[in-house]
């Protein structure tokens, strides 16, 4: 019995050394726990902690527009929520009258940080101190050249009178000076006269106090309407079918100083501007809610016609061909300065941006 029990002592003895030896073992062979490795963030992630540190994060920004249909991009951006995909917080401002004259004074003095506006409106400020970063193209057409139905014009002719309204230099003799230039002529072979008030034009044809008038769309689709003028030129037609009428441009020193909101700005209006060109069905949508808030005036049927006069939501590479040519016939026409580099005015307005 002794014997026996000693060899159970003995068996216990051999198992405890084996479990042991057999722990020891695979607690040798078990790798240590790999350090944790970091998910590397995505762009969108990068971004998002960027603009954070940006100065308008968080901020109200101030969006001019003064109640036209070429501004339809950033009326529509306000009122469908772009703006708010975008996580901005953002208002509507009126920049005084509306001229280029109180946008620019607007811009230059803050109080507004962006807004729509037209090549040939900008073009001239930019070049004498106005600093500002065009980043979109927002749609074509605008403005065309007039004559009465029953005029034997059809297009121009040495000696005429071309009437418009915004003074000399500014957008409509700016346009005028530009159909003329593509059709061969020199500023000096017509005569360019301004009568003030734009709406004042179809009497000044009919007085015969100009031969061609350079209108906004938006005023004188209603005289084609009732048929007492016709298009000779238009921008939204022929040679100028192609090239953008309207930009957006942004304040120099937000643009620098916020290039993520910047871009988060351009998007919001860029969609929603690729949103109205969608369908007539979103035009007449957008019309309705431009009239319901009192941005406009008229019928939904007429700001329809107008919308669809326009292709919006250009891409790039037509803005910038259109800004580029825009610069080079300004100063050909000495609408700007003739001694200005343009390479340097061209690397100065035009930041494209990727907004797909």
């Amino acid at each position: 019995m002794k014997r026996f029990l000693i060899l159970l002592w003995v068996l216990g003895m051999l198992v405890g050394l084996t479990a042991c030896g057999g722990t020891a073992q695979n607690t040798g062979d078990t790798p240590p726990p790999a350090p944790a490795v970091e998910t590397p963030k995505t762009q969108a992630e990068l971004e998002e902690e960027a603009w954070r540190q940006e100065p308008a994060y968080g901020t109200t920004l101030h969006i001019g527009y003064n109640g036209s249909l070429c501004q339809v991009g950033i009326a529509i951006a306000y009122l469908k929520g772009f703006f708010a995909e975008e996580g901005l917080d953002a208002e509507l401002t009126r920049s005084g009258d509306g001229t280029q004259e109180a946008v620019s004074a607007a811009l230059a003095g803050g109080k507004i940080d962006t807004t729509a506006g037209m090549i040939a409106g900008w073009l001239k400020p930019v070049t004498e101190g106005i600093d500002l970063r065009f980043t979109v193209g927002l749609h074509t057409g605008c403005s065309s050249a007039f004559v009465l139905t029953d005029s034997d014009i059809t297009k121009f002719e040495e000696g005429q009178t071309v009437g418009f309204g915004g003074g000399i230099g500014g957008v409509y003799h700016n346009i005028g000076l530009v159909f003329a230039a593509r059709e061969g002529f020199t500023k000096d072979q017509l005569i360019w006269k301004d009568f003030g008030d734009a709406s004042a034009l179809l009497g000044v044809l009919q007085n015969g106090d100009a031969d061609v008038v350079i209108v906004s769309d938006q005023i004188a689709e209603k005289w084609v309407k009732e048929g007492l003028v016709r298009r000779i030129y238009s921008q939204h037609e022929g040679k100028f079918a192609d090239d953008a009428c309207c930009v957006l441009a942004i304040r120099g020193d937000f643009y620098d100083a916020n290039p993520i909101t910047s871009k988060k700005i351009s998007r919001a209006i860029y969609k929603a501007s690729k949103w109205v060109d969608a369908s007539e069905e979103n035009k007449r949508e957008a019309a309705q809610l431009l009239l319901e808030q009192g941005y406009i005036s008229g019928t939904v049927d007429y700001a329809v016609e107008l919308l669809k006069m326009f292709k919006f939501g250009l891409d790039t590479a037509t803005a910038e061909r259109s800004i580029y040519t825009a610069v080079d016939e300004y100063k050909q026409l000495g609408i700007i300065d003739p001694d200005i580099n343009v390479e340097d005015v061209k690397k100065q307005i035009w930041r494209p941006l990727d907004l797909e």
